[in-house]
Formats: C-alpha cells, structure tokens, sequence
C-alpha cells in the first residue's frame, strides 16, 4: 500500500500540527485506517467465490486554513486502497470500509490512481468547505458532512449523507455540496437551513429543521425536498435519569406520483450506565417492502442506490451495547433483525486503546436467515441478511 505509506509520511512530517484551528495559519490532522477481512458467504455463489479475504486502507488528511474567528476553510484528502482475492467484487461490498454511499455530485473532485480486477486505489477531495461566522448566522459553503435526526442504528431524518449500518470507518462521513446556515435567535433555539447539490438540477434539494431545547425534551420540526420527494420530519427526545426515550417520523409525499408512500419511523430507547450504553429501537421503513420476492428490485431502486435506505425490508429491530471494560479496553454488539423475513446480524467488536493515537480492534458480522437461490432465473433473494455469510476481521487505526 505505498499511497497509504506516502500520505501517512507526509503527515507525520508536517509542521503544521502545532497550529490551532481557531488561530491564523494552517492546522493539520487526520487518521490512518487498516482492515484485514475473511469472508464465508456459507452458501453455493455460482461464479462468485463463497470465500474472500480482502485488506483495506483509508487516509484521511485534514487541512484548516483560517484567517482569525471568522474564517476557515477545511479541506480534507481520503485515499482509500483495497486489494481483495476474488474478481468478483472488493469484499461482499456491503461490509468494510467505503461501503456507504458516496453523495452525488455536479464536480467531481475523484480520481481513480489504480484499478484492477483485485486492487484499487482512489483519491477523492471529501470536504472543500468555507465556513463564515457572524453574530447574525454561520455560513458553511462547499463541500461539507451534515447530520439531521436523533435515531442510532436506523436513520430517518438523516437525508443529506448517512453510514451504511456495515461501515466500518465512521471517523468522517462522506461530504455533500451544500449551503449551510445556522442561526440561534433566542437561547435554546437553533435554525438549521440547507440547500444541497445532488448531481442535476431536477434533484436539487433544499430543507430547514428547528431544534427546541424544552426543560423536559429536546424537539425538532423539519422539512424540505429531497431528490424528488418533499418530506415533513419531527422528533422528540426525552430523559428521565438514566433512561432516554426518542422517536422520529417522516412523512414523504412523492412529486412524480399521486400514490401514497408509507411513512419512516424509528422510536427507541437508551439505558445509560457509569460504564455502559444499552439501545433498542423499533423501525418502520417506508422504502422497504414485506414481500421478499421484491428484494432484487429494491436493491437496484434509486433510493437503495443512493443510501436513503440501505434496508430492503418494512419492519425491523435492533440493539446495540458498549461496555468499557477498563480504561483502554471496550467490547460493543450490534443486532438487527429483519422481522418479516426473518433474517438478523450479529455484530461484536472489542477495541484496544494502546495510547500514542492508536487503536485496535477485532471483530465480525454473523448473519442468519434463508440463503439466497442463485441458479433461478432471476435470482431470488429469500431474506435480507441471509445473503450476508459470515465475516471475521481485524481493524488498526492510527490518529494524528
């Protein structure tokens, strides 16, 4: 991995780390990520390999250049490379690193070093983003990452750019083109405004929320066009003690169709401990479907295609722990199940903080439900995870 190597030493050598991003000059950050992967899908693939083992690397460089408290721009350079044994695709491409998808975009601003059948290296300037403050509104204009909605494992009013569930690196979501402004008017109310490119002109999209600090909960309101749908979002968040209790809709209503789209929802619940976080949420997924013999649709759908959803089913519930089992060791799990199919995926992962910056972690995704029937004619998924296999992997990540 000898792009990985080169940017790592060009960031390690920089002197621009002393600076503060908040002062006048130049600041320097960012972080070095390495996944090794083996994969069984445990069933017959056909012409596909039914087991892999892939190695993947990310870095990502973080330039801020400001010019005093009102100006910063924020550049950020992420190169991934990845080599895999199969032909057939870089891992399951549901599972590892850049696996969520990338925003639309007018300028690309990508550039592919290396391809081949089994290795790949690519560039890509993921934030090129000026942010202006005033007493008045902060501005942020260009290429940014942008998060809406209270929900943990299954988004709703995360609309601009959200993670795959199977992400495994969410230091940094990918940025979208937009212009952004933030106003608080009177304390405990903030104004989110933004308008976002996504790739024509017929899919431009543009949305507002207002977020309400109440002594009791904390409530949005929201709304706006997204791709070619206008969506009314709200959502509520309320704590009692160690318990918080949250919940959010979105109820979409399709420009280029007078049919009725049923409504996305996720409510759920957190447990909050000394040492530990226990979270269970119920989703209603509005792009989903109940009927499995349409997953093959909905995988090559638009909405799927572009990460509005990255679920192909209606119903589902998930959990997820993490516990710190000392100062420098953690362990998490993550469940979620697909409750028509049924089909669910388990995932553990235990991380070592070994100080100077540096991370690791082991981990894996464990799915069950029916295999899919590839030698029918088209191919018939059966359940959502049951695609899936099971995965095993290690994951080193060094921050600067």
């Amino acid at each position: 991995m000898l792009p990985a190597a080169a940017a790592v030493a060009v960031a390690l050598h920089a002197p621009a780390t002393a600076q503060s991003a908040q002062s006048p000059g130049l600041a320097l950050g960012g972080y070095v990520r390495s996944l090794t992967a083996m994969q069984d899908l445990g069933y017959d693939a056909g012409l596909a390999d039914r087991r892999s083992v892939f190695h993947g690397e990310v870095v990502r460089l973080k330039w801020m250049m400001s010019a005093g408290e009102q100006l910063r721009l924020t550049v950020h350079n992420r190169l991934q490379a990845q080599v895999t044994s199969t032909a057939q695709g870089f891992g399951t491409g549901v599972v590892g690193f850049g696996v969520s998808a990338v925003p639309d975009r007018t300028v690309s601003l990508s550039t592919t070093i290396f391809e081949e059948d089994r290795f790949r290296v690519v560039h890509d300037i993921d934030r090129l983003a000026l942010d202006i403050y005033t007493d008045a509104v902060d501005v942020t204009l260009g290429r940014q990452a942008i998060s809406w909605g209270i929900s943990n494992l299954f988004p709703v009013a995360d609309l601009w750019t959200q993670f795959s569930p199977f992400e495994l690196d969410t230091e940094e979501k990918r940025g979208i083109d937009a212009v952004r402004a933030l106003a608080y008017p009177t304390s405990g109310v903030e104004l989110d405004m933004v308008v976002a490119d996504r790739g024509t002109l017929r899919d431009l999209s543009g949305g507002a929320r207002a977020t309400i600090e109440l002594p009791w909960a904390d409530v949005y309101i929201g709304g706006g066009k997204f791709w070619r749908r206008l969506m009314a979002l709200g959502g509520a968040s309320i704590v009692f003690d160690t318990w918080k209790l949250r919940g959010e809709i979105g109820i979409p209503f399709h420009l280029d169709s007078t049919n009725t789209e049923p409504i996305r929802a996720t409510v759920g619940v957190d447990q909050l401990g000394a040492d530990y976080q226990i979270s269970v949420e119920y989703h209603h997924n509005g792009l989903g479907t109940n009927d499995a013999s349409e997953y093959i649709a909905r995988v090559t759908a638009p909405a799927f295609q572009r990460g509005e959803t990255y679920f192909l089913g209606r119903h589902y519930l998930g959990a997820n722990g993490n516990y710190l089992a000392t100062d420098r060791l953690s362990f998490s799990l993550s469940l979620i199940a697909n409750l028509g199919d049924p089909s669910t995926t388990i995932s553990p992962v235990a991380t070592y903080d070994m100080g100077q910056h540096t991370r690791l972690s082991a981990g894996g995704l464990i799915a069950a439900g029916k295999t899919p029937l590839l030698s029918l004619t088209p191919p018939q998924l059966r359940s959502e995870f049951g695609a899936y296999g099971r995965l095993a992997y290690t994951r080193v990540s060094v921050f600067f």
